[in-house]
């Protein structure tokens, strides 16, 4: 069986033991007997572990959260629930991942509403004043990344929580490459919503993530995605009416994989356990080493260093001629080292499963390549 030092959690986790354990007795439940070992009241509250879980993790009540199968399946329902009206604009940037983006797209030619994106440098760094202003009185969504997945730029949110609230606009942040890696509190981040995949830092498998859907905002949304969990009592099965839960379970609608979830919150009990802060500690050490390492082989870092804007994503720009797709390949199967090339750049991101050592391996890799 081969033998990885995965140095890429922006892209996909080394799942949790924890989370992989879970995840399969629940599997291996539903295999040999169906609803007999997952039941009615069993999938009723399939949810609730990793509500609970995530409550913990960004410090808000459980009725602030949600599940989904994906980030991007909430994002969608957030925009349709939103729905952005004709003559209103929304404001993002150009470097965030499509998904950020995209679902509001969709509504906005729905609607007849503008897209906005600030636009970035050579290292797709966003100056975060030219985003602030593309914010108007017109402004009905401002939509971003908390850390951008090229090259870990990560955005004060209060910041744009203040500057989209005073034009009654709301923030919506896709918070995929940074639950899980940083502390969040969120309510203290002003955004109305927060969302993120289960697979990336918060080591959990593909087929579940999380929502946080701020009490000032819930109770006026209408998901765009219903279905029949969408009912606050579910099992009450009933096609002639529709009462939505009034808590962040309304944006629930429809079965998961439930092992994937089961598992997700097992992950994240385990983050709580160790602290983010510590946690946060840890992946900036690393990220230290993977910066100090490369200056070392004189490669440019092309990852904001600044303590506001850096994340533990760091992003090398390899010299000139060298290819950052090819180079990734050949750490994969040649050292069993994986890391991840975006847009041009060599994208490392280590994470809680990693120590310096696996650092140090990855340098001395580079070192032979480049030579």
């Amino acid at each position: 069986m081969p033998s990885w030092t995965n140095l890429s959690y922006a892209n996909v986790a080394t799942t949790s033991p924890a989370a992989h354990r879970v995840s399969l007795e629940w599997s291996e439940a539903l295999a040999r007997g169906g609803a007999a070992e997952f039941d009615g009241e069993a999938e009723k509250n399939g949810m609730i572990p990793l509500r609970r879980a995530a409550a913990r993790l960004l410090s808000c009540d459980i009725g602030d959260v949600c599940v989904g199968s994906s980030a991007t399946e909430l994002l969608c329902s957030l925009a349709w629930a939103i729905s952005p009206p004709s003559g209103s604009n929304i404001v993002s940037t150009r470097a965030s991942f499509p998904s950020t983006v995209y679902p509001w797209r969709r509504v906005a030619e729905e609607n007849g509403a503008e897209i906005r994106l600030a636009g970035h440098d050579e290292d797709l760094y966003t100056d975060p004043e030219e985003i602030l202003a593309l914010i108007d009185q017109d402004t009905s969504v401002v939509t971003l990344s908390h850390v951008e997945y090229s090259n870990g730029q990560r955005y004060d949110l209060p910041r744009f929580a203040e500057a989209a609230h005073s034009v009654g606009a709301v923030l919506i942040v896709d918070a995929t490459q940074s639950m899980g890696m940083l502390p969040i509190d969120a309510s203290a981040t002003g955004a109305d919503a927060l969302v993120s995949s289960g697979y990336k830092w918060l080591r959990g498998t593909y087929g579940a993530a999380v929502g946080y859907i701020s009490p000032s905002v819930r109770d006026g949304l209408v998901p765009g995605l219903l279905g029949f969990r969408s009912h606050a009592d579910l099992w009450d099965l009933r096609a002639d009416r529709l009462e939505l839960a009034d808590d962040a379970s309304r944006f629930e609608y429809t079965t998961i994989h439930f092992g994937a979830a089961l598992g997700l919150a097992a992950a994240v009990d385990e983050l709580v356990q160790m602290g983010m802060e510590e946690v946060w500690r840890h992946d900036l050490s690393l990220a230290d080493s993977v910066i100090e390492g490369a200056a070392n082989l004189d490669l440019k870092i092309a990852s904001p260093l600044s303590k506001a804007e850096r994340s533990a994503i760091v992003s090398l720009r390899l010299p000139e001629g060298v290819s950052s797709e090819e180079v990734a390949r050949r750490l994969q199967d040649e050292y069993g080292i994986l890391v991840t090339s975006r847009a041009g750049l060599l994208r490392v991101s280590p994470h809680i499963d990693n120590d310096d050592n696996d650092v140090r391996m990855l340098l001395e890799a580079l070192a032979e390549i480049l030579a």
